[in-house]
């Protein structure tokens, strides 16, 4: 074959093999940059959750009364998602509260990581009555279920079971009731944590465009800590209105700016004997 009919498909191929090795090199950084999924105790899954996350169910005759549409970010500002909390009143009385957390890293213009959690709860009378949650974190899936129980909260996981307290809380953050728990329900996991929750003082932030003053608080994981962070912070105003949460994980700083007034989230289920709003500051002589 002559030389310069040869050397267009050399050329040709050498650029195929070239792209080829980028995206190798793209989706290798990514795995660097972002990490891949956590290792878990367990991926058994149902067979209904084969494609989690799954639509959870719904509750009959609900009235949606408060939501929450939270922005997330990461690094400098650069888009990952939205963390999006329904709460809603049933005919009989209960509280119906839905989160749906999205998040998309892309490097240039490969997608690095994706990260889906669905979860549905409810709370009847002030404790949490029944939970469903489905999470592909990455192509990482699983999935919760959970009732109450005459003497706690029964859950069934893709961890195992256990039974959690009765008053137990869940984390997913919407409930200021959080901020006085000393254990948790991991929504994701279904296992229960214990958490110190620390009190850090009032600052000015941002909050749909405004500057508003909020308490600040840090929450510890003692216990069955997540995998990819230590710790989540949040900031709340006086009336019990979820402003702002951050946290670290895989070696970025992720943000969450609320979207609309901030007085639509003062979304609140105090467990059983207990007043709802902000715990007092602790003292510190």
């Amino acid at each position: 074959m002559p030389h310069d009919t040869l050397a267009p498909i050399v050329a040709g191929r050498a650029r195929r093999a070239g792209a080829a090795l980028a995206r190798v090199a793209l989706i290798v950084g990514a795995t660097l940059i972002w990490g891949g999924p956590p290792t878990r105790a367990s991926t058994a899954t149902p067979p209904e959750r084969e494609d989690a996350p799954a639509a959870m169910p719904s509750t009959p005759g609900t009235t949606v009364e408060r939501s929450l549409d939270f922005t997330a970010h990461y690094g400098r500002d650069t888009p990952l998602g939205h963390h999006r909390v329904t709460v809603a009143k049933a005919a009989n009385g209960d509280t119906v509260v839905d989160v749906d957390i999205r998040f998309e890293a892309k490097l240039l213009m490969i997608t690095a990581y994706r990260y889906h959690h669905v979860s549905h709860e409810v709370w009847h009378e002030g404790r949490l009555a029944a939970l469903d949650s489905s999470t592909d974190d990455n192509g990482q899936k699983d999935w919760v279920k959970g009732h109450a129980v005459e003497d706690g909260f029964a859950v069934e996981s893709s961890h195992g079971a256990v039974t959690a307290p009765a008053d137990i809380i869940p984390t997913s953050y919407w409930n200021p009731a959080i901020l006085t728990a000393s254990r948790l329900l991991d929504t994701i996991r279904g296992v229960v944590m214990d958490v110190k929750v620390e009190h850090l003082g009032q600052e000015m932030i941002r909050a749909d465009d405004a500057t508003v003053a909020a308490t600040h608080y840090s929450l510890g994981f003692i216990t069955n800590p997540p995998p990819a962070t230590s710790r989540v912070d949040f900031w709340y105003d006086d009336s019990g209105h979820w402003l702002k949460l951050a946290f670290h994980a895989r070696g970025h700083d992720v943000a969450y700016a609320l979207q609309g007034p901030s007085n639509a989230g003062a979304l609140v289920a105090s467990p059983s004997g207990t007043e709802a709003g902000l715990p007092a500051p602790e003292r510190r002589d």
